[in-house]
């Protein structure tokens, strides 16, 4: 392992990446500002794209470090010095998740155009919103994968040690989290899926919350077409993500888990959501979905603290 130069990595990505990050937040408040002043809001679609480049520009950077993290920390066998594993970590693990979600979040944003200026104002409001939860609670370019990091730093002190038996052990467990998490095909598709689709569901509830307020067709449509969109990436995810739960869980109820089960009423609320349009003109009914559109997108809300709160192999902890 060369330590030193992931160590360096570590903190070009902290140094590069705070300022993007921060700088992102203060355009997307500009977007709130843009959308209140007539003569700026024609460039607003200009400020949104300058939010995307810097967000991608960022990601970017996290990209890198997960490919220096590839070059720089092989699994060796200690004795013969045989590599027999590198980390292929997908960008979108422990704190890089709600900056995966808000660099989608920036993309549809870029398509919600020619409706109401106040409709498209409000809409935007969820880019500052989820950029400052990045900030808050889950900043990529602070403490870079810590959890991570902590697995690294704990192999990193065992291999300096005498004992075999220590290292050998060490190192099996390492190369079991490799195969089974880090390095998983699952990995690579079963996670970006759901952010997906959870980013597309944050364009939708604002077309549920505007019908409780007015009667109009295209608030439905926008909140149908782009609940419709999110829900069909959902059950891909949901579908890819079945094979991977029977396999880390061999032999285990897994059915039981608290946070398969909320996702799974997300998915209820969902289907029930998309359905409901149906009866859209009998009497009560538009209400009704608009609230059981607001309902389904609080069930996200929900199932992505789950992770942070509920017990399980999805816990932050249980990984």
């Amino acid at each position: 392992m060369d330590i030193s130069s992931y160590f360096s990595a570590r903190e070009l990505v902290e140094s590069l990446g705070q300022p993007m990050l921060i700088l992102a937040f203060i355009l997307s408040i500009g977007l709130l500002l843009f959308g209140l002043h007539p003569k700026l809001q024609g460039r607003i679609q200009w400020l949104l794209l300058a939010i995307f480049l810097v967000l991608l520009a960022g990601y970017g950077l996290l990209a890198w470090f997960h490919i220096q993290i590839y070059n720089f920390l092989p699994l060796k066998d200690p004795s013969s010095g045989t590599i027999f594993g590198r980390y292929m970590i997908p960008p979108w693990i422990e704190n890089e998740k709600l900056y995966f979600w808000s660099l989608l979040t920036s993309i549809w944003l870029l398509l919600v155009r020619k409706r109401p200026v106040q409709f498209r104002v409000v809409v935007y409001s969820s880019l500052p919103i989820l950029l400052f939860l990045t900030l808050a609670t889950s900043n990529p370019f602070q403490e870079p994968l810590g959890s991570f990091n902590q697995q690294i730093l704990g192999i990193e002190q065992v291999l300096n040690t005498q004992d075999a038996k220590t290292q050998g052990l060490v190192l099996y467990q390492a190369s079991q989290m490799l195969k089974g998490f880090y390095n998983s095909a699952y990995m690579w598709m079963h996670p970006p899926l759901l952010f997906f689709s959870y980013s597309v569901f944050v364009i939708g509830f604002f077309g549920s919350l505007f019908m409780l307020f007015k009667r109009e067709k295209e608030y439905d449509e926008f909140a149908y077409n782009w609940a419709k969109a999110g829900y069909t990436v959902l059950t891909l995810g949901l579908l890819i993500g079945y094979p991977w739960t029977v396999q880390a869980w061999k032999g285990q109820p897994w059915w039981f888990s608290p946070k398969v089960n909320v996702t799974i009423m997300m998915w209820v609320l969902y289907t029930a959501f998309l359905h409901t349009r149906v009866y859209l003109n009998r009497k009560g009914m538009w209400r009704t979905t608009a609230i059981l559109g607001i309902l389904s997108f609080s069930a996200v809300v929900v199932t992505y603290l789950g992770t942070y709160v509920l017990p399980g192999i999805h816990s932050v902890g249980g990984r």
